[in-house]
């Protein structure tokens, strides 16, 4: 009887779920980054549309 099947999966699905738990916060940041540098753009184009009426 053996457990490398159990062994391999398991550790499997550790290296899995600790790559995503890694990268989702990074993946998250750079969204919200680029969120706020958008609505920092919509800010400026509205103030230039705004002072050159």
């Amino acid at each position: 009887m053996t457990y490398l099947p159990y062994i391999v999966g398991a550790y499997s699905v550790f290296g899995v779920v600790l790559a995503w738990d890694g990268l989702t916060p990074w993946l998250r940041h750079r969204r919200t980054l680029r969120a706020i540098r958008r609505k920092g753009e919509r800010a400026a184009a509205k103030n230039k549309r705004r002072d050159g009426a």
